[in-house]
C-alpha cells in the first residue's frame, strides 16, 4: 500500500469566508452563499457571488492570481513552511483562468493562458521552480489533488502546494444556460425537484507531504477514470466513476463498509447525481451517509475539488457530518441517505467523488490516525 499523504496545511476563500474555519462553521451552521442574481441578458439566477469590495487585487494582478496568492500564503502559514522553498511542488487547478480579461474587452494577452496565470503568482512568491496546471473540467482539482499525491511519491519534492481557483463569468454562465443546467432556485443536489447547478467563486489550497503528522488527515489513494459517454453528459450507468471507486477501494484494502461517508460532486442536476447514485450502488455503497456542499458554495469549477476535499478533512477532524443543502425528498433510482441534518459520532474514512464534463471522474479517500 503507498505512503499517505498528509494534510499539513489549508486555506479557503469563498463569500462564506476567508478562511477555512470561517467557511466550516458557516456551512455547519446552515449559511448559504446562494443568493439571487441578475443579469441583463438571462434575467435572474442563483450563485455564490464573492463580494469583490472586500479584497483588493495584489499589485499588477488579476482578481484570480490575488485569490490564488493570498490562499497559498495563509495555507504556507498554517503548515509553517515558507512558499518560496524550492523542496515546493505547485499544482494549480482551473477550468477558466483569467476570463475576466475576456470579460473586460482588454487586448487578449498571455495571462488568459493557464501556465502563465500560474507563473504569474508563483514569480511574486519568489518560487524558483516550474508551476504546473491541471485544466480538465469539474475533476480538476481532485486530479491535481491525485497529480501532486504521484509526484510526492516520486521523491523529487517534500511537499506539494495544490491551489484551485475559479471566478464566475457570463461566458461561463451562458454556457451552462446553453444546455439548460442553470437552476432557478438554489441547487438541491440529490433531491427530487433538482433542477441544475448554482455557479460559485472561490479559491483553496491544499499542502500535502508525505512525512508522517500523527495529527493530520491523511490522503490515502485518489484514482481518475473515463467513462467516455459524453462531451457533456455523464454516464447512464455510473460504471466510470463506479471504476475509479473501486480502484481506491483496492489500493488500499478498504471494503465498503469501512467508508463511513461521501463527500458527492453532487451538482444538483438531472443526470449527475443519478450517475453518482448508479456508482455508489454498484460497488456497495448505497447506504453509506451522502452529502453534497455545492448547496452552500455553489459549483466552484477548478477549486471545487480542493475546497471539498479540505471541508470533508474538517468533517473527520470534527467527527461532524453536514447536512446537504437542499435535500427534501429522494429525487435518483437508487435512494442515498443524504445527510439531512448534522451529525457527530466517531469518523474516520471518507470518500471525495468528483465527476466532470467529457467524462472524467475522480476520486480520492481520506482518513484520520486513530490514537493507540
Amino acid at each position: 500500500m503507498p505512503t499517505p499523504a498528509y494534510i499539513i496545511g489549508d486555506h479557503i476563500i469563498t463569500p462564506l469566508g476567508q478562511t477555512t474555519e470561517e467557511n466550516f462553521e458557516a456551512i455547519s451552521n446552515g449559511v448559504s452563499g446562494i443568493q439571487l442574481h441578475t443579469n441583463t441578458r438571462v434575467g435572474d439566477f442563483y450563485a455564490s457571488v464573492l463580494n469583490k469590495e472586500t479584497f483588493s487585487n495584489i499589485g499588477s494582478h488579476t482578481y484570480l492570481e490575488s485569490l490564488f496568492i493570498q490562499s497559498i500564503q495563509q495555507a504556507c502559514h498554517a503548515a509553517s513552511i515558507e512558499a518560496e522553498d524550492p523542496d515546493n511542488l505547485y499544482v494549480f487547478s482551473s477550468t477558466k483562468g483569467n476570463i475576466e480579461l475576456l470579460q473586460k474587452q482588454t487586448t487578449i494577452s498571455s495571462s488568459l493562458h493557464l501556465d502563465q496565470m500560474a507563473r504569474s503568482v508563483t514569480t511574486y512568491l519568489h518560487y524558483p521552480g516550474i508551476p504546473l496546471v491541471v485544466s480538465n473540467a469539474c475533476i480538476s482539482g481532485v486530479q491535481a489533488i491525485g497529480l501532486a499525491y504521484t509526484l510526492l511519491h516520486q521523491g523529487k519534492y517534500k511537499r506539494a502546494i495544490v491551489t484551485g481557483g475559479d471566478l464566475f463569468s457570463f461566458f461561463v454562465l451562458a454556457g451552462f444556460y446553453s444546455l439548460q443546467a442553470i437552476s432557478p432556485f438554489p441547487c438541491t443536489p440529490f433531491d427530487k425537484k433538482r433542477a441544475g447547478i448554482s455557479l460559485g467563486e472561490g479559491c483553496g489550497t491544499i499542502i500535502l507531504t508525505l512525512e508522517p503528522n500523527p495529527t493530520s488527515i491523511q490522503i490515502k489513494a485518489v484514482a481518475s477514470s473515463n467513462d467516455a459517454n459524453h462531451i457533456s453528459g455523464p454516464s447512464r450507468t455510473g460504471d466510470g466513476l463506479a471504476l475509479a471507486i473501486q480502484s481506491v477501494l483496492q489500493t488500499t484494502g478498504k471494503d465498503p463498509e469501512d467508508i463511513q461517508f461521501i463527500n458527492a460532486h453532487g451538482t444538483g442536476t438531472i443526470y449527475n447525481d443519478e450517475m453518482e447514485s448508479l456508482a455508489f450502488q454498484r460497488c456497495g455503497l448505497a447506504q453509506v451517509p451522502v452529502n453534497s456542499l455545492k448547496g452552500y458554495i455553489g459549483h466552484t469549477l477548478g477549486a471545487a475539488g480542493i475546497i471539498e476535499t479540505i471541508l470533508t478533512a474538517r468533517s473527520l477532524q470534527h467527527n461532524q457530518l453536514l447536512t446537504s443543502a437542499g435535500f427534501h425528498e429522494t429525487g435518483t433510482s437508487v435512494p442515498l441517505p443524504v445527510i439531512t441534518e448534522n451529525h457527530t459520532g466517531n469518523y474516520t474514512c471518507a470518500l471525495k467523488t468528483a465527476s466532470g464534463f467529457g467524462g472524467g471522474n475522480a476520486v480520492l479517500l481520506l482518513e484520520k490516525q486513530v490514537s493507540s
